[in-house]
């Protein structure tokens, strides 16, 4: 077991990479505990994901006592191994007790080695006594994000399409980043203000996969109101740099029963899992990224900042 208080942990969140990024949402809104009325009578609850764009993989394990108990540093009753289904090869797992502060710790095991698109791991979380959560994952394939050319002619609109090419089983999460500058009334240094915004749900399925069109007017309607609603920053200057797309690609069990990514809603033990004999979600995903600038003509037309549009 490693204890990773400071710089090893740093360490290692660096080897996991976007690993436990995609669920890290999910992560920080599960509870310590569980309401005993619920009598639990499961081991574990699991938390994690096998990344094929990683070398190293984790999984966040809590053991169950009647409830989910607060994380100690002490070693977790529980060995951690996956399994290659299609070779029968197996892959221990080790624990890292990662310290947040105070006594505040996570168990995370870990695992290095490479996954392909296609490939489906069993993994197993066994207590001494020989009580198992186990949770099956296919990795799912890869995407490829094509920047298409605009409808630049069309009046009162601007329309940035992307082409997400191939047919990955689950698209949870679709990260828009505008990154925007700005100037304060005094005026000074710019100021750099990014602001995200969710697009998941919105691709339709076209010809080799899902297009997303993203609609620049709507979203600078509410980057001015995020600019209007801070008093020092003036609004006369908006000045668009570029466009940061993150399509957040999930295995085929990333359905949410509430039709969005929730994550309050989906902490909520066993409504979203895939975990036998526990709770948790073990996936399988990877964030595909691409970073752009739309025309001029249509960040003129959304209503940003052009130099020489004055």
């Amino acid at each position: 077991m490693d204890d990773c208080p400071s710089r090893s942990c740093s360490r290692l969140s660096r080897r996991l990479g976007l690993g436990l990024f995609l669920l890290a949402g999910l992560l920080s809104a599960c509870g310590e505990s569980v309401d005993t009325r619920l009598e639990i009578t499961h081991p574990f609850s699991l938390f994690g994901l096998i990344n094929p764009k990683a070398d190293t993989h984790a999984v966040r394990i809590f053991e169950i006592k009647g409830e989910i108990e607060l994380i100690r540093a002490e070693p977790v009753n529980a060995h951690v191994r996956s399994t290659l289904m299609q070779t029968g090869a197996q892959q221990a797992w080790q624990d890292s007790v990662v310290r947040l502060g105070g006594q505040d710790f996570r168990h995370v095991y870990y695992a290095a080695f490479t996954a392909s698109a296609g490939e489906t791991y069993k993994l197993e979380v066994i207590r001494n006594d020989g009580e198992t959560s186990t949770a099956v994952v296919t990795v799912p394939p890869p995407i490829k994000l094509d920047i298409l050319e605009p409808d630049t002619l069309t009046p009162n609109q601007a329309l940035m399409p992307i082409l997400i090419r191939g047919r990955p089983p689950a698209l949870p999460r679709i990260d828009v980043e505008y990154v925007v500058v700005g100037f304060r009334e005094e005026g000074g240094d710019p100021i750099f203000k990014p602001l995200t915004f969710n697009y998941a749900g919105r691709p339709a399925e076209v010809d080799g996969g899902w297009l997303l069109k993203i609609d620049l007017i709507a979203d600078f309607s509410e980057i001015y109101k995020a600019f209007d609603d801070d008093s020092s920053i003036t609004t006369d200057v908006i000045d668009l740099r570029e466009i940061r797309l993150s399509v957040h690609v999930g295995d085929e069990n990333w359905v949410s029963p509430a039709g969005v990514f929730d994550a309050d809603l989906l902490a909520e033990p066993g409504l979203f899992s895939n975990v036998e004999n526990g709770f948790g979600y073990f996936g399988s995903g990877y964030v595909e990224s691409v970073v752009f600038r739309p025309p001029a003509v249509l960040i003129r037309r959304a209503g940003f900042y052009v130099i020489g549009s004055n």
